[in-house]
């Protein structure tokens, strides 16, 4: 194999020493390393932006798939309310309206704070 010079500062040979002595080898070795590494270096990256792609689909799945959970819920028991409950008069009106203005800001407040462990989880029960 024939021999190659390459020129290095004081700063960097002494890093490469360094280097060397806390993995064990040589400083040629650790030379042949980064001269591999950046030849081979490029492919090992794009496998790291593939898997944190398909890891980022994977979430991106499972929040869909928590979000049409939530809107079936709230769709069926929207239906539920809106057959069953009979007319009512304008006092329990008002009532019900400050009672679902309650209900909208601890709704908000329970978004705020985190969602209920099923629906983080992606609903896998």
């Amino acid at each position: 194999m024939p021999q190659r010079t390459i020129r290095f500062s004081e700063a960097t040979i002494n890093q490469i020493r360094q280097a060397a002595t806390e993995k064990g080898c040589t400083s040629t070795e650790i030379v042949r390393q980064a001269v591999q590494q950046a030849l081979t270096g490029s492919e090992e990256v794009e496998q790291r932006i593939a898997a944190t792609l398909g890891q980022i689909q994977s979430d991106l799945s499972r929040m869909h798939r928590v979000q049409q959970t939530s809107f079936a819920l709230v769709d069926t028991l929207a239906k539920a309310l809106l057959t069953g409950l009979p007319e009512q008069s304008s006092t329990s009106v008002a009532r019900g309206k400050e009672r679902y203005d309650r209900f909208l800001k601890s709704a908000a407040a329970s978004m705020l704070n985190g969602s209920h462990p099923w629906l983080r989880d992606g609903v896998e029960r």
